[in-house]
């Protein structure tokens, strides 16, 4: 028998894989909620964020190409080739759709070869941990879809399919290879996905127990010997601890931790803000942050313990710079204090802002496999922006540029170990309190909003604050020189706050 070959005249008009693009883009936004992406914006962005059109296009544009080379050949309008080219949609969409939103910035002409070729190959490896955590789902779903596409279409068209021998041919044995590599390909997604969620993360090492300061004298003291200590390193001198005080315990002192890459300079209008109030202030320096190198690799090597350990010495000298210790954090800082409330029965209060227990667009789900996925990779030195020029500028050039996957996994450890706990046992912190910004695109809120349940599922009363989206604040409400910032807003919260009685309900 002879292998027919299909009437050109019966080739489907481009318009057809179009609608299948189209159609493959709709159920992307449909189900991006159970991935976790909180698309507010619907239009294009002007600062490299996702949006629901980001999505959309790039999602249907992958699928309008890979339709119209798989499903779209002459003969191929079955339903497998549907399938397959929903889940090869899924695939290569992940670097298409965080690739868009570059094209969307405002200082778009700025951007050279180099940090454009950086931006592409960090944008790869974010596709390549997204499809390891959350892609056996997207690949499942937009496969399913395509099987629809597929189905309807060999329906609207049987004719087609009759005017083609049923022999196989060598295009019609590619696909059916292609056919087993993709299943292949979403059962290795899932099983990695599964071992990632279900290896169990590793608990802290308890840190060594810090001698609590009594008096000033004693808190003075532990403080020279943070200041002997830093001036060994190379530090930026406006990023060493601080420590603003009255001269004498008083009746409250404030802890503030600051966010990742950032350092104690991010709190120089807060620190003198609430020293006025009458508090003394403690702003320790995070382990591995502000080195005078910029470039350095030392937030590599940063664990979580390291972070805890550090908290646990500010706690303890700060019992010696105040009656109530009350403890504040932003970001990276956020999650320390998150694990105080969680675990210091000394403290008078903990609030924290905007803790990073999760990246924004990780779901709940996923979270403990991305932990474990970053966790055993090697360390990567990711660029907060790679097109923002470097040397960094002032006002802010004492932030680090770049970020540790590892660091950033440790916080990330650090918070599932809180939340874990949350769940089984109260917080020990007299007076809780959450500040969330609603337009933060850095940290998982969702993520937050549950560790503030399960505390109050545990008898606690939460003090839980949402910034309005419309005001369009940064990540980092703290440091008054971010772009955006709007300190004459977050101040007044952040000191009504840090001043709550403990013995009184929310306000």
């Amino acid at each position: 028998m002879s292998v027919g070959l299909p009437d050109p005249a019966m080739r489907r008009p481009w318009y057809h894989s179009f609608l299948a693009g189209l159609f493959l883009a709709l159920v992307a936004l449909a189900v991006s909620p159970l991935a976790g992406l909180d698309l507010r914006s619907r239009g294009a962005s002007e600062n490299g964020e996702l949006t629901a059109a980001t999505l959309f296009a790039g999602v249907c544009a992958t699928g309008w190409l890979v339709w119209a080379l798989l499903p779209a050949r002459p003969g191929g309008n079955s339903i497998r080739r549907g399938g397959i080219a929903g889940v090869v949609t899924a695939c290569l969409a992940y670097p298409v759709v965080l690739l868009l939103p570059e094209f969307f910035q405002a200082d778009w002409q700025g951007v050279d070869a180099t940090t454009f070729v950086g931006r592409v190959l960090q944008v790869l490896l974010l596709s390549l941990l997204a499809l390891v955590t959350t892609g056996f789902a997207s690949a499942l779903l937009l496969g399913i879809a395509g099987i629809l596409a597929g189905t309807v279409e060999s329906r609207l068209l049987p004719q087609r399919q009759a005017r083609v021998s049923h022999r196989p041919s060598l295009a019609g044995r590619i696909i059916r290879a292609l056919g087993w590599v993709i299943i292949g390909l979403v059962g290795v997604l899932m099983l990695s996905f599964a071992l990632l969620t279900f290896w169990p993360i590793r608990p802290l090492d308890g840190p060594a127990p810090s001698a609590m300061a009594l008096t000033h004298e004693n808190a003075l003291a532990a403080f020279a010997g943070i200041e002997a200590a830093e001036a060994a390193l190379d530090l930026d001198p406006r990023c060493t601890s601080k420590l603003l005080t009255h001269g004498s315990k008083v009746e409250r002192v404030v802890i503030f931790y600051h966010g990742l890459t950032n350092c104690p300079a991010q709190a120089s209008e807060l620190a003198p803000l609430l020293f006025e109030q009458g508090y003394n202030v403690l702003v320790p320096r995070l382990p591995g942050h502000r080195e005078a190198d910029t470039l350095t690799l030392a937030l590599a090597d940063v664990t979580a313990e390291d972070f805890v350990a550090t908290a646990e010495g500010a706690v303890a000298m700060a019992h010696g710079l105040g009656d109530e210790v009350v403890v504040l954090g932003l970001s990276a800082g956020g999650t320390i204090t998150a694990y105080h409330a969680q675990t210091d029965a000394t403290l008078t209060s903990a609030v924290s802002a905007a803790p990073f227990l999760a990246p924004a667009g990780l779901p709940g789900w996923a979270t403990q496999a991305a932990t474990n996925l970053l966790l055993f990779l090697p360390n990567l030195m990711l660029w907060w922006d790679a097109s923002a020029p470097w040397p960094s500028q002032p006002p802010m050039d004492y932030a680090y540029p770049r970020f540790a996957t590892h660091a950033l996994a440790e916080l990330m450890r650090l918070g599932l170990v809180v939340s874990d706990a949350a769940g089984v046992t109260p917080a020990q912190a007299a007076h809780l309190g959450l500040l969330l910004n609603a337009s933060d695109t850095s940290i998982n809120n969702g993520a937050a909003q549950a560790l503030a349940a399960a505390w109050q599922r545990k008898g606690a009363m939460v003090d839980n604050r949402m910034l309005p989206a419309e005001l369009g604040l940064p990540h980092d409400i703290v440091d008054p020189r971010q772009a955006d910032a709007n300190t004459a807003v977050v101040y007044p919260i952040l000191l009504d706050m840090v001043s709550a009685d403990p013995n009184s309900p929310p306000r």
